[in-house]
């Protein structure tokens, strides 16, 4: 148990000051007046005195008291056998001179040892009275200790010399005195609790309210007031260390103590750590993933850390430390399953054309190439949607992004910061479609945003591309699987074509099914023709017998988009998926035609220009 010193407060209780004013003796003095030997009956030596001490008083005035008694007895009987002793000694001599023999001697003694043992038995059964008389003048004085609060509240019984009450001397006092003092350095006592649990750098220390605590006198004061008057064997230990000293008796709540252990576990609780792929992003790379090993986390064990208080507390440790108990919560998965969940599952491949020589085709591959080093090697969460424009980001010049072909108004190509990064983002669209992606909100990779450009790209089949813009077109998708995603895009030279460039993507993560694999196709349902309606406008800039073809002629479209799916290369017909249609309108040919002055004779002809009359350049797609 804590030891804990005794703050006074801060002042005397009213009693005292009567004391110091009046000169009355104190608690000890009249104590120690009180165990004066007395010279009266046993029943006044055992009540007075002090503890133990007063006891061996007690003891020594009963042998006093007894012994006169044995005295007495054993003196008549003395004399009785004196005077028998006179009146036979005549007989003894004229018998022994008549010549009379020793037997009648030996019977005449054998009854005086008779008469000396009934004195001495007489004597003896006397004392043992007297000694049970004490003892129970003793154990009456201990009976009449009360035992509720109220009646001991009411007692004038003092407490004997030498009695503590958590650290307070409340010799000579009775409990109404004592109570003050005695109640401050209790309310003192739980001021002090201080019950820190501590784990590693961190530590929360609980204060008694914190805990539930509080106190009862009762038994304590029950205890001082019977402390000094019943069992002789306290005589050996009144001057032991802490003879005589007390304490309150302190309660706890075990529910309080579990409220504030609750508060502590989002400080102490910590998830395991799942073994994880990390993607490799490097292409010279043989593997495509790091496997990182998981760790334990932990978990508070509230019952048991409660237990650890309750025990410090129960053993009078009020400021103690106490490491709380934890248990390991330990990793679900292992590297193995890991691995097992993080398989190839598809690719594809689109190509374009980037010649040294056309800085705007080399700005292209720039963009292309700037797109998909920013979604190599991303991880899309189970459960979570992943955005072209949001992982990409907004394409601007201030963003490093160049200038390259890109469609406005649907009809004709402009230059754009990030022109060309629409092939990156249909690549990927098609690389999730031969993992088995499609519309359902219910897929395993389902499509949640897809659009078709309004001219329909040449590095894909109709009706198979995925438009980006940023200003808010976008591509998106959702990982509905129970394993992450990975997404993996490469550029590279088509081999043996300084010119020709291939972008390819992979999905990596849950694979198919063994023997299983999807292939996207589109199928053209409707080609319109916009041949008849060129739009022709007159302008001043061209020279009269001149044109200029400002917007080329575009075929309309309608394509339907398939899913099939393949098992051991034979597609199931059956399992054929239709995702969609398109629409694409095509646009007519724009033709301006030149009302200006005429060129003059041997003037070059302006880059452009064509003779009036020649016909629209076929329909086509660009990108």
């Amino acid at each position: 148990m804590a030891n804990y010193t005794y703050d006074p407060g801060p002042q005397l209780p009213n009693y005292m000051k009567k004391r110091a004013e009046t000169g009355a003796p104190s608690g000890a003095a009249r104590a120690a007046k009180e165990t004066a030997p007395r010279k009266k009956t046993s029943s006044s030596a055992a009540r007075s005195g002090g503890g133990t001490a007063r006891k061996v008083s007690s003891g020594a005035q009963a042998g006093r008291t007894a012994k006169p008694q044995t005295q007495k007895r054993g003196t008549n009987s003395s004399k009785t056998t004196h005077s028998a002793a006179k009146t036979t000694n005549p007989t003894a001599a004229s018998a022994k001179k008549r010549g009379g023999t020793t037997g009648e001697n030996k019977r005449k003694k054998a009854q005086q040892r008779k008469r000396m043992l009934h004195v001495l038995l007489a004597a003896a059964v006397g004392l043992a009275g007297i000694i049970c008389i004490i003892w129970l003048a003793s154990r009456e004085d201990t009976d009449n200790i009360p035992t509720d609060i109220e009646a001991i509240m009411s007692t004038k019984k003092t407490f004997r010399d030498g009695v503590k009450l958590i650290g307070v001397d409340v010799s000579g006092m009775t409990p109404e005195e004592a109570t003050g003092l005695v109640k401050y350095a209790a309310e003192k006592k739980l001021e002090k609790v201080a019950v820190t649990v501590a784990l590693e750098d961190a530590g929360w220390t609980f204060s008694a309210s914190d805990l539930g605590m509080s106190y009862d006198l009762t038994e304590m004061f029950a205890d001082g007031l019977a402390y000094g008057r019943s069992d002789d064997s306290e005589v050996q230990d009144v001057l032991a260390a802490g003879a005589g000293e007390f304490d309150a008796e302190y309660t706890w709540s075990r529910e309080t103590i579990l409220l504030a252990l609750a508060q502590l576990e989002p400080s102490i609780n910590t998830e395991a750590t799942q073994p994880y792929a990390e993607p490799i992003t490097d292409w010279e790379s043989k593997e495509r993933f790091n496997y990182i090993a998981g760790a334990e986390g932990r978990a508070l064990n509230a019952e048991a850390t409660a237990d650890k208080i309750e025990y410090a507390l129960r053993t009078g440790e009020f400021v103690t430390t106490v490491e709380p108990v934890v248990n390991a919560v330990l990793p679900t998965n292992t590297i193995d399953e890991v691995k097992a969940h993080t398989q190839y599952i598809s690719e594809y491949t689109t190509t374009f054309s980037a010649a040294r020589d056309d800085e705007t085709k080399q700005n292209r591959l720039f963009n292309i190439r700037k797109a998909a080093d920013i979604i190599n090697g991303n991880t899309i969460r189970p459960g979570e949607q992943w955005s072209f424009n949001t992982v990409v980001g907004p394409r601007t010049f201030e963003l490093g992004w160049k200038a390259a072909n890109g469609i406005s108004g649907g009809k004709e190509y402009t230059l754009q910061a990030g022109g060309g990064i629409c092939q990156p983002s249909t690549t990927l669209y098609n690389a999730l479609l031969c993992a088995g992606a499609n519309m359902d909100e219910g897929a395993d990779i389902a499509i949640v945003d897809r659009r078709a450009h309004t001219i329909p790209s040449d590095y894909v089949d109709v009706g198979l591309d995925a438009t980006v813009d940023t200003r808010g077109i976008d591509f998106v998708f959702q990982n509905n699987t129970e394993y992450p995603l990975f997404i993996f895009a490469e550029v590279k030279n088509v081999e043996g074509r300084s010119s020709r460039y291939q972008i390819t993507v992979y999905v990596y993560g849950e694979p198919l099914p063994e023997g299983v694999t999807y292939k996207s196709r589109s199928e053209i349902t409707e080609v319109i023709s916009r041949e008849a309606e060129t739009v022709y406008t007159n302008v001043t800039s061209i020279p009269t017998g001149y044109q200029k073809e400002r917007i080329e002629q575009r075929a309309g479209y309608i394509a339907e988009a398939y899913l099939d799916k393949y098992v051991n290369g034979e597609r199931v017909e059956e399992e054929s998926k239709l995702l969609y249609t398109d629409r694409y309108k095509g646009n007519p040919a724009e033709i301006d035609i030149g009302t200006g002055p005429a060129l003059q004779a041997g003037e070059a002809v302006p880059e452009g220009l064509v003779p009036v009359g020649t016909p629209p350049t076929p329909a086509s797609s660009r990108a």
